[in-house]
């Protein structure tokens, strides 16, 4: 039997796991560059390095396929596993256009966060769009993007896209560190 009790990873817990793949993946490719010459060595290095990096930004991102709702939860498939959002404590959205042309809507709790492409799964939309006016009806400041997305009105001063500090302070961390383990790693060929 399946285990249908929502899953909820803390952000600041995706982070660790985010910087101990970077060392990882940091360890075993110095571990490849001694064992091996150093002729290809870096371009390899720079592929899975890259590969990496894409990995740790979803993780850190949680980002969702196949939304769907499990009693008041906003449950999605993610790298590491089923997660899932209390749509009843919603404390902040955030909007995103990625390169190709995909959006993408990050929905905050008061323990994680959850990102899932749009448009949402039909039965999910009206769930999604309740649970978003209860938020600015307890005075969450959704973006612009967001209540125009979801047909809430406006909140005067909101920011266009929305975001949130510690995902934000997160990626950016999590960047520098794997920049500075392929830029050592590039520097010690």
């Amino acid at each position: 039997m399946e285990d249908t009790r929502p899953r909820r990873i803390p952000r600041l817990t995706r982070l660790g796991l985010s910087v101990g793949l970077v060392l990882v993946i940091a360890a075993a490719l110095a571990l490849l560059a001694t064992a091996i010459g150093r002729s290809w060595v870096t371009s390899v290095a720079l592929a899975i390095a890259v590969v990496g990096l894409i990995v740790i930004a979803q993780v850190i991102g949680n980002v969702g396929t196949n939304a769907q709702l499990n009693g008041h939860y906003l449950e999605a498939r993610t790298l590491i596993g089923r997660q899932s959002v209390d749509l009843t404590c919603v404390t902040g959205v955030r909007w995103d256009r990625s390169r190709g042309g995909t959006v993408w809507i990050s929905v905050h709790d008061d323990i994680t966060d959850l990102a899932i492409t749009i448009p949402v799964p039909s039965a999910v939309e009206p769930v999604l769009t309740d649970a978003l006016r209860a938020a600015l009806a307890r005075g969450v400041r959704l973006p612009r993007r967001v209540t125009d997305q979801f047909g809430l009105p406006p909140v005067p001063g909101a920011p266009r896209v929305g975001g949130s500090k510690l995902t934000i302070l997160a990626e950016v961390v999590v960047g520098l560190v794997a920049f500075a383990v392929v830029l050592g790693l590039i520097v010690s060929f």
